[in-house]
Order: structure tokens, then C-alpha cells, then sequence
């Protein structure tokens, strides 16, 4: 664990904050689609620390984007500029990178957490992008004004508070009836990264599911963060994702 600092922290909507590190040395190692590991507290309740996609990089800060779920990402939620955290990572594997375009990312909620990294990466390789990003309601979308400024946006939220009403797999797929992307990249709930994972074998388009675990060790060595491969065995998240081809995921057993 590397020792760091709060750079500032603010809340973005109910239960969703944004939390800015100083961390020169994992800053300038870090690429879209990694992870760190970051504990804020000296007590062993929570015993491990919380893994959070990489957000966004600057100036030698991690920006990370996250919401409240538990005593872990509570005390989180309470540090102020100055306070000391520590640090793991970057972990895991860079998104995959395509050499043409368009990118088409599919975010659900709070799973759009490391869109804005890959993005800035899409935008300085050339590459354009949009963004289909759904929630439950308006308060889970979350810095459109920032992702507008990479990508076209489909904003769709199941209340219909904002943008189009219902599933945001449903312009997904319409999209998909029109045109076919170079790749497509999915983050959100298992019901959502399932629906993706079809669509993406049924269009023949090349689909990413960046999958949520708890990563114990960050390593492999403890799977804690095993999810099955289809035709058996498990996928190590933590070292062979986040983001795995669909075509190896065991779609049905996503929970």
C-alpha cells in the first residue's frame, strides 16, 4: 500500500461522491480500465480495503467516482482535503484499445466510473465514441456535462426523469439494428452486462463486460474474485479483467 492524500472530495448527487488523490506514482502508471485499491481508515472493521476503477487521471491526482454501499465507501464518503489514505494498484488490465472506431460504451449507474479515463484515451487515439448510460432515475446519471464533451450521449433512466424512458439496452440494440461499432465496452449491474454480452455475439460486434467482484488481494492468489468461464473453470477479474471478451464470460451465472 502506498501512503497518499485527499486532494479534495465532493458530493456529486445523494450517496454518489467524487474523490480526488494525490498519488504522483500510481497517477503516472495508471491506464484507463485499471483499478486501485484505497483504504481510508486505521481500524481492521472494514478489514479490507475497496476496489474502485480509475475515473479519471490528472496532474499527478486519481479522480475516483464512486457510491456510498457500505461501511466501506461510508467512511470514504467522510475524508476531507488532507486526510491520509493508502493505496494499491494500478491492478489489473487496460481496456482494449481498437484500431478504428466508433467505441460504443454501455454504463449502468454507477458503472460509468471508468468511461471518462478510456474516453480521454479514444479522443487522443482519434477514435470517436458514444455513450449509452442508464439508471433508475435522473440523481444516477452522473457528470453529463463532462461526458458530453467525449461522446455522443444516450442517456436513458428507468423512471424516465431524464433522457428515454426504460432499459438502456433497448437503444442499444436499436443502434445496433442501424449500424455496427468497431467495439463495444459494457460496466453495470450482471442484468445489464448479460443483455450486452448477447447483443454483442448476436450483431457480431466485438463486446468487453467489465465485471464487479470483491478483490480481496488484487493478485489472483485469493479468488475471491472468481466469476465462471464458459465451458468451465473461472476467470480471475482482478487479473484477467476488469474487462473480459463476453465470449468467455458465463452469461447465466453473472449475479
Amino acid at each position: 500500500m502506498i501512503a497518499a492524500r485527499v486532494y479534495t472530495q465532493r458530493r456529486l448527487a445523494p450517496g454518489y461522491f467524487l474523490l480526488t488523490i494525490e498519488a504522483p506514482a500510481v497517477a503516472e502508471k495508471a491506464r484507463p480500465g485499471q483499478f486501485v485499491r484505497v483504504r481510508g481508515w486505521y481500524s481492521r472493521d472494514p478489514l479490507l480495503p475497496r476496489p474502485f476503477s480509475i475515473h479519471e487521471v490528472a496532474e499527478g491526482r486519481l479522480v475516483l467516482l464512486y457510491q456510498v454501499r457500505g461501511p466501506g465507501t461510508r467512511r470514504l464518503s467522510h475524508l476531507r482535503r488532507g486526510d491520509p489514505v493508502e493505496i494499491d494498484g494500478p491492478l489489473g488490465r487496460p481496456f482494449p484499445l481498437p484500431e478504428e472506431g466508433p467505441v460504443w460504451l454501455v454504463a449502468g449507474g454507477i458503472g460509468v466510473a471508468p468511461f471518462l479515463f478510456y474516453l480521454q484515451k479514444l479522443r487522443e487515439n482519434g477514435l470517436s465514441a458514444r455513450l449509452f448510460y442508464g439508471g433508475r432515475r435522473r440523481d444516477d446519471l452522473l457528470r453529463l456535462r463532462r461526458f458530453s464533451t467525449l461522446a455522443g450521449i444516450v442517456p436513458v433512466t428507468e423512471d424516465g426523469s431524464r433522457g428515454r424512458p426504460g432499459l438502456v439496452t433497448v437503444p442499444l440494440e436499436e443502434a445496433l439494428q442501424k449500424n455496427r461499432p468497431a467495439l463495444i465496452l459494457a460496466c453495470g449491474p450482471p442484468g445489464m452486462l448479460r443483455a450486452v454480452g448477447r447483443l454483442g455475439e448476436l450483431y457480431r460486434v466485438p463486446t468487453y463486460l467489465s465485471l464487479e467482484a470483491m478483490m480481496a488481494c488484487g493478485r489472483g492468489l485469493c479468488l475471491g474474485c472468481a466469476v465462471p468461464r464458459r465451458g468451465g473453470g473461472y476467470l480471475k477479474v482482478c487479473v484477467e479483467g476488469p474487462a473480459v471478451d463476453s465470449r468467455e464470460v458465463d452469461l447465466e451465472a453473472l449475479v
